[in-house]
């Protein structure tokens, strides 16, 4: 077992080498063979010295230029096209960026453009509904049009207000620019109805402004006529007011303007025969009654007192 133990580091010794080995190099043991390649690489390098300081390597550089200029230029050849069409993509998708970006920008202007609009015509509508009132009748409803019902029937209009705001049968509804548009019919806690005046059951008495004279005002399919005596002169855009003889209107109240001799067939439906006495003429609206499906908003006058007649007249003319 000693012996074994003797051997031990000799073993190890011999089986792993030290890390560092004390054997001199070759260039140390046999300096002779390797000595002429030292020579050509001292040699060459002071060759290239020299050439480089009396001549410089433009030469060299010029000759890589040589070489490598065709294949750069083919390549920028190959690449430019890709280069521009890139860029062109690229251009058009930024201006379809901007055109809607544009466009979006564009709706809402127009939108707050329409509800500036729409907020004027409102302010407008109930500027000439409070001047009118202050004018006509201080005691005067303004109220809003809830719904608009145009039949062969019945031409009426339903309006957000009723009883509970103080509103009867029988007052007389005029449009933001005073025109009469029919009176009240029925009345609910909060809604009304109004009759318009170019309903089928409507007809009232009139008189022309100029020629003062009196007629009976009708309509036939949604159209107003006024039918006066042959022998009365009557002009062109002649205006039309209810006359002192209704007993469904004020005096005064405006209604429209004489626009030109009716048709023979347009003759009052309620007459039976005129006989050739009377001569029917076509009334305008100055609102014109294709547009009264867009009123929002009347002002209802108070019920009418035949003693007031005239001054409320005098007021509306």
């Amino acid at each position: 077992m000693a012996r074994r133990s003797d051997h031990l580091p000799e073993l190890i010794y011999r089986k792993h080498s030290p890390l560092i080995s004390s054997d001199p190099s070759p260039w140390v043991r046999q300096p002779g063979r390797y000595l002429p390649l030292f020579i050509i690489l001292v040699s060459l390098s002071c060759v290239i010295t020299a050439i480089d300081l009396r001549y410089g390597f433009t030469w060299l550089s010029q000759g890589i230029g040589n070489v490598s200029g065709p294949v750069v230029h083919s390549v920028d050849l190959l690449i430019a096209p890709v280069s521009r069409s890139a860029s062109f993509i690229q251009e058009t998708l930024r201006a379809r960026r901007e055109n809607q970006a544009l466009k979006s920008r564009l709706d809402d202007l127009e939108k707050q453009a329409s509800q500036m609009q729409t907020l004027t015509l409102e302010n407008d509508r109930l500027r000439q509904l409070l001047d009118l009132k202050a004018e006509v009748a201080p005691k005067a409803e303004a109220a809003q049009v809830l719904r608009y019902r145009n039949s062969a029937t019945h031409r009426t209009m339903t309006l957000r207000a009723g009883g509970q705001r103080g509103l009867v049968a029988g007052q007389p509804v005029l449009t933001q620019g005073g025109q009469l548009l029919g009176r009240i019919s029925e009345v609910t806690d909060r809604v009304s109805t109004v009759r318009l005046i170019n309903d089928p059951s409507c007809s009232m008495g009139v008189t022309l402004e100029r020629s003062q004279s009196q007629g009976i005002a009708y309509n036939r399919d949604g159209e107003l006529y006024v039918s006066v005596e042959r022998s009365e002169l009557v002009a062109d855009g002649e205006r039309v007011f209810t006359s002192h003889l209704s007993d469904l209107f004020p005096e005064g109240l405006l209604v429209g303007m004489v626009k030109e001799p009716a048709d023979p067939n347009d003759k009052d439906p309620l007459v039976a025969a005129e006989l050739g006495l009377m001569r029917n003429y076509r009334i305008e609206p100055l609102y014109p009654v294709s547009e009264w499906p867009q009123i929002r908003e009347v002002l209802c006058l108070p019920l009418w007192d035949p003693d007031q007649s005239a001054s409320m007249a005098g007021s509306a003319r």
